[in-house]
């Protein structure tokens, strides 16, 4: 079983030290930020994080991506920021709060302005064969995998896999993946083609990587359109592991755990602690990527969920 690190956003004290964006921090340095950051200017650290859309807001805040920039650097890297949709997106970015003045890193479309910036990468995939590979992710030292937990319409949870797999990628590959929604058994083979583009990915950046997720404002879809709605569990905490496929497995049961909050939509569906609440509102099983990534060989779906 691998570890994954995990710290509550309930303070166990009024310190200031309790606020979970320094939490973050100590999360990520115990599940290895070191180990995984190259030290020198020259040894470039890319930090994947959606920048969210103008109308809405339940997306990473920027105090949070500031603190883990600031620990990279720290840590002896230089580190940048990325998200997809090429330039335009750049806006969405800066209107969310996400600019170098806030976070202190340089910000980049993932695969150029015109997102035709792609480096091609074969792998024994369930569902590709070739996967683009964004080259602002692609020339980076090191990968930082920063994700916001939250429904997805296509394969019921969008976490880390999904920021590398929808946020990493080309259209082509982007227009692939969501084609295979209207095949049958849609929803598998999806989220088995989105563990293919993390194996992809992986090839380059084995024994380089770290993946964070934010399991706050958790809404029922994805940070991809331009609205948000209630949260509809609690603010859960920052959970870190080396292992994607474990990190997953335990976002999800954490977020299975926690009770449903009203005045959202888990009224509607009368969501309760021990629900598998993506399936619910989705009707699609969002383990199904973690056991891909298993499947591939990219960790296990058993974890020790380590508190920090």
């Amino acid at each position: 079983m691998t570890d994954v690190y995990f710290a509550s956003a309930q303070p166990k004290k009024f310190e200031r030290s309790e606020s979970l964006v320094f939490k973050l921090v100590e999360v990520a340095k115990k599940a290895g930020l070191a180990d995984v950051v190259p030290k020198g200017k020259d040894n470039l650290v890319v930090v994947k994080i959606h920048f969210g859309q103008m109308g809405g807001f339940r997306t990473i805040k920027p105090q949070f991506v500031g603190n883990l920039i600031g620990a990279i650097k720290e840590c002896g890297g230089n580190p940048y920021l990325v998200d997809t949709w090429g330039i335009g997106h750049l806006e969405a970015a800066v209107k969310n709060g996400i600019t170098y003045e806030s976070v202190g890193a340089h910000i980049l479309p993932t695969n150029g302005v015109k997102e035709g910036d792609l480096r091609q990468v074969k792998i024994s995939g369930l569902r590709f064969k070739e996967v683009d590979i964004a080259g602002n992710v692609y020339d980076a030292d090191a990968f930082i995998n920063f994700a916001h937990t939250k429904g997805h319409g296509s394969c019921g949870y969008g976490g880390a896999v999904k920021n590398i797999a929808l946020g990493c990628t080309s259209p082509k590959i982007r227009h692939g993946l969501h084609s295979m929604e209207g095949e049958e058994d849609g929803a598998r083979k999806f989220q088995e083609g989105m563990a293919d583009t993390v194996a992809a990915l992986m090839t380059k950046f084995k024994g380089k990587a770290l993946h964070v997720n934010y399991i706050c404002d958790i809404q029922p879809n994805c940070d991809c359109a331009d609205v948000s709605e209630p949260a509809f569990v609690p603010d859960i905490g920052v959970a870190a592991s080396k292992d994607i496929a474990s990190l997953e497995a335990a976002s999800l049961d954490l977020i299975n755990k926690a009770p449903g909050l009203p005045y959202s939509i888990a009224e509607k569906y009368n969501l309760k602690a021990g629900d598998d609440k993506f399936k619910i509102i989705h009707g699609k099983d969002p383990y199904i990527q973690v056991r891909a990534l298993e499947k591939l060989g990219l960790g296990s779906v058993k974890y020790n969920l380590i508190e920090v």
